[in-house]
């Protein structure tokens, strides 16, 4: 899946997280306001680090992945969280539970090998969709996301989320200058930031190094610091998530 933000953190201090968002696909041109959004980039940094996909590929023009540890301490860090229970259930509803099944579609341990007794098919004990599967251990299925409980959890959670007004957006005149290089910009005109929904802003972006591209700074505070257990300042990843439950 394509990614859809970039997330820097800028610091963490006890129960607050202040960063930023980049906006680096036009087809999502602004930054999630509903609180599901932060707490689910909570859960992303989690799961890249819990499976050691988040580490040092810093690249400040690209703006690549960044990460103050190794992939060992990232895995050590998930691995002690206080909070590590509720990050599990908390993707689960976000994405769904993968469930382990044989070829048939009979559950499995969570060996990938070991069919459980009595002998049940996963889609009479599980509501499914249509996420199934091979990952190398077995195949297996996917139950839904639950959106009731994620939102219902990130009001929990998410006590106080900011968002800035967007820095780094083109001007209306550069975007006319880029349309029509032939016409000046009529100084009677008011200017003033473009419509990020507007494509040909994107074709102004597409040459710009990562730092000039749109951002909005959050601020976001949690009701237990233990949900920030896992973040640094100086970390930086690209994310699908948008707050949206699969």
């Amino acid at each position: 899946m394509t990614s859809i933000f970039t997330v820097s953190v800028d610091s963490v201090e006890g129960s607050t997280l202040r960063g930023r968002v980049h906006i680096i696909n036009p087809d999502v041109p602004s930054v999630p306001k509903k609180t599901v959004f932060p707490l689910s980039l909570l859960v992303d940094a989690w799961w890249h680090l819990n499976n050691g996909f988040l580490h040092n590929e810093d690249d400040e023009e690209g703006g690549g992945d960044r990460y103050p540890f190794t992939t060992e301490q990232g895995e050590g860090i998930t691995a002690s969280m206080r909070l590590k229970d509720e990050f599990s259930k908390l993707y689960e509803l976000i994405l769904g539970k993968r469930i382990r099944v044989t070829k048939d579609g009979y559950l499995l341990a969570d060996d990938g090998k070991t069919v459980l007794e009595p002998r049940r098919k996963a889609k009479d004990v599980y509501e499914l969709d249509s996420g199934r599967g091979h990952d190398g251990m077995s195949h297996f299925v996917m139950t839904p996301g639950n959106a009731e409980e994620f939102s219902q959890w990130a009001a929990d959670v998410v006590t106080l989320y900011d968002i800035s007004p967007y820095r780094n957006v083109p001007l209306l005149s550069e975007v006319a200058a880029l349309e029509n290089p032939d016409e000046s910009w009529d100084p009677e005109e008011p200017d003033g930031p473009a419509d990020l929904d507007d494509y040909a802003v994107w074709e102004l972006l597409g040459p710009r190094p990562f730092a000039d591209l749109p951002y909005a700074e959050i601020v976001v505070t949690v009701s237990d610091a233990g949900y920030l257990e896992h973040m640094a300042a100086g970390m930086r990843w690209a994310t699908t998530m948008t707050g949206h439950v699969c």
